[in-house]
């Protein structure tokens, strides 16, 4: 319990000393919701203390009497029923989707998932376009921005080399020429691959092709 609560409920049962009845009177000054909770306490104090209890009247069960009907039998006895049918109707026209029009004095029901099928692809559609139209202008943004940070890091790149000393560019270059190199030892590793399986496959070929007697297996 915090020391509000404390010293709340030691107010409520008149059990403060002088030094916490200073600290409530100066917490009543300072905090407005404290302020309001003690007087509303205060209040229902005053309505405890003042309650009077009434005297409860006599009941006596044959002076109220049977009590009489009026009005025509037909009246409520048919409504509920009614209100029931009005109600399931509304409910049934409501899951159906039906739809009511007058044209020339004529009454027309229609269901609205008659005739609206080539409408409702065509939405669909629309909405399609317009999602994929919307997906296309995003990925050229995205394109754009990541070729604009690029060169943005090239050119920071490049900054970089030209304004640092003579040692640091040469460290810098002899690693950009290493990265070069290795790049160019990883494409002749990938093109000797190529090559070789290239040749493996005219090789297979060669032997599978069958030859017709009289001719000349090497042209």
């Amino acid at each position: 319990m915090s020391e509000k609560e404390t010293l709340f409920a030691l107010w409520l049962e008149d059990d403060l000393n002088d030094e916490q009845l200073a600290e409530f009177r100066q917490l009543c000054a300072d905090d407005d919701e404290f302020a309001a909770r003690v007087a509303l306490g205060r209040d229902m104090q005053h309505q405890a203390k003042h309650y009077q209890q009434a005297e409860v009247p006599r009941w006596v069960p044959p002076a109220i009497g049977a009590q009489s009907r009026s009005g025509s039998p037909w009246g409520w006895a048919g409504f509920a029923p009614l209100s029931f049918a009005t109600s399931l109707l509304a409910i049934v026209m409501v899951l159906l989707r039906v739809e009511v029009q007058v044209q020339n004095n004529a009454l027309t029901l229609s269901f609205a998932g008659q005739g609206r099928q080539a409408e409702i692809e065509q939405a669909v559609a629309a909405q399609l376009d317009d999602f994929r139209q919307q997906q296309q202008v995003a990925l050229v943004d995205y394109a754009r921005d990541l070729r604009d940070q690029q060169q943005q890091a090239n050119t920071q790149l490049a900054s970089y080399l030209l304004t640092s000393s003579r040692t640091e560019r040469r460290e810098d270059f002899a690693e950009l020429i290493k990265f070069v190199n290795q790049q160019r030892a990883d494409d002749q590793v990938f093109y000797a691959r190529q090559l070789n399986k290239l040749e493996q496959e005219l090789y297979s070929n060669t032997e599978t092709t069958p030859v017709t007697p009289g001719s000349d297996p090497n042209p």
